[in-house]
C-alpha cells in the first residue's frame, strides 16, 4: 500500500474511533463534524475527504460493525450442528450487542426513515446488501436448523417476526438494560427467553405455512 493510502486509512480509522468516543458520551445530533476532528487531530476540511456527512459517519460505523457481527454467525451457522445453529447465532446476535451498545444505539438510529432520507445512496446501498445477506443466512438457517424447505417469500414473513423480536432486544441494550426496574432482571436470562420465544415462534409458524393449502399450489 502507498503511503498516502496508508495516512488516507490512518485518518479514517482515527475519525471513526473519535466519532464513536464522542457518541459514546453525547446524544448523536448534539456531536457535530467539527468535534469529531478536533477529537481525532485532523482539520475539519479533511474529514469531508472521508465522509460526507455526520449522517455517512454513523452509517460507516454501523455498516462496519453489522459486517464483522454477520461474518462471525456465518462462521456459527457454518460450524455448528444444524440443529443447535439457529439458537446459537440468535444467541450470539444479542451477546454482541450487549458487549457494545454504542453498536445498538446506532442501529436504531441508522432505521429512521428520516436518517435513511438524509443518506447519500451509496449507504443506502450498503444497508440494502447487508440486509440481503442476513436474509440469505436466515434462509440457510431454517432450512439446516428445522429441515423445512420454504420459499424465499414464506421466510420473509417469518422474518418479519424475528426482526420485531431482535428490535426490542436493540431498544432494551440501548436503554441501559433493566437497571431502571423495580425489579432487576439479568440480560442473559433476559436473552434466553426471547430466543426461546423466536424458535418456538419459527417452529410453529413455518409448521403452519407448510400446511397450509396456499403453500402447495
Amino acid at each position: 500500500m502507498r503511503y498516502q493510502d496508508q495516512l488516507f486509512q490512518q485518518r479514517e480509522n482515527a475519525l471513526l474511533e473519535a466519532a464513536r468516543q464522542l457518541f459514546q458520551d453525547h446524544s448523536w445530533d448534539r456531536v457535530t463534524i467539527a468535534e469529531v476532528a478536533r477529537h481525532a487531530g485532523i482539520g475539519k476540511g479533511t474529514v469531508y475527504k472521508h465522509f460526507s456527512s455526520k449522517e455517512a459517519l454513523y452509517a460507516r460505523l454501523v455498516v462496519d460493525c453489522s459486517r464483522q457481527h454477520l461474518a462471525e454467525m456465518e462462521e456459527i451457522a457454518r460450524t455448528a450442528p444444524a440443529e443447535k445453529a439457529m439458537r446459537l447465532v440468535i444467541r450470539r446476535a444479542f451477546e454482541l450487542l450487549q458487549a457494545d451498545p454504542l453498536q445498538a444505539q446506532l442501529c436504531l438510529l441508522c432505521d429512521r426513515p428520516a436518517f435513511q432520507e438524509r443518506l447519500e445512496a451509496l449507504y443506502r446501498d450498503q444497508f440494502i446488501e447487508l440486509e440481503g445477506q442476513y436474509m440469505t443466512l436466515f434462509n440457510g438457517l431454517m432450512q439446516n436448523s428445522f429441515g423445512l424447505q420454504l420459499s424465499p417469500a414464506h421466510c420473509q414473513h417469518l422474518l418479519w417476526g424475528v426482526e420485531a423480536c431482535v428490535n426490542g432486544v436493540v431498544a432494551r441494550i440501548a436503554s441501559g438494560g433493566f437497571e431502571h426496574w423495580g425489579e432487576y432482571i439479568a440480560l442473559d436470562d433476559y436473552f434466553d427467553r426471547v430466543t426461546d420465544f423466536i424458535i418456538a415462534g419459527l417452529q410453529g409458524q413455518a409448521a403452519a405455512l407448510l400446511a397450509a393449502p396456499a403453500f402447495n399450489e
